[in-house]
């Protein structure tokens, strides 16, 4: 199972005396912070929310509910299954989670330009960094390039066999 877990927030300081501690949202959906939600740390040990303020994004967890105890928690990693991410975070049209995005083979008129490696966010839009497949680097191109996810460049995203076609994205590529 470990590998289907993905890192959802990071755990700060204690707040208080009754165990609260400040967590900081890692990933798109914070509505996923709730009372009973459950997240797991690296080694799968189970984690539940018995109180969250959404306002000031405290959360005191079940069996941590003093100063001494939450400070155990501090820097802690929290993750999420990917199933449960899909069950509880709601997407609106076109838009997808990351974790089905990276991995994708991006294709321009039946070319492999590469695969996706990250997502960067860059202001109001989002860069996907593609590693350039070996037959273009062998062509002397740049080994890593990106390609804005805005409809000029990305024209169809088929997540179901991990591949994004595009438009102008080869161009990017040899001008990196």
């Amino acid at each position: 199972m470990n590998n289907e877990l993905i890192q959802v927030a990071k755990l700060g300081k204690s707040v208080g005396l009754k165990g609260y501690v400040k967590l900081h949202n890692l990933s798109d959906f914070f509505e996923q912070f709730k009372k009973g939600a459950k997240f797991f740390d690296a080694n799968q040990k189970i984690y539940t929310i018995k109180s969250f303020d959404a306002s000031r994004s405290l959360a005191l967890f079940e069996n941590y509910e003093s100063l001494e105890s939450a400070k155990m928690l501090t820097n802690l990693l929290l993750y999420q299954t990917k199933e449960l991410t899909r069950q509880t975070c709601i997407l609106d049209k076109d838009e997808y989670f990351y974790f089905d995005i990276i991995g994708c083979e991006i294709f321009e008129d039946n070319i492999r330009l590469g695969v996706v490696k990250d997502i960067l966010e860059s202001g109001s839009n989002f860069l996907f960094l593609i590693q350039s497949d070996i037959d273009l680097v062998n062509r002397s191109l740049a080994q890593n390039f990106y390609v804005p996810y805005v409809d000029k460049y990305i024209q169809n995203i088929d997540i179901e066999h991990k591949k994004i076609f595009a438009k102008y994205a080869l161009e990017l590529l040899e001008n990196s």
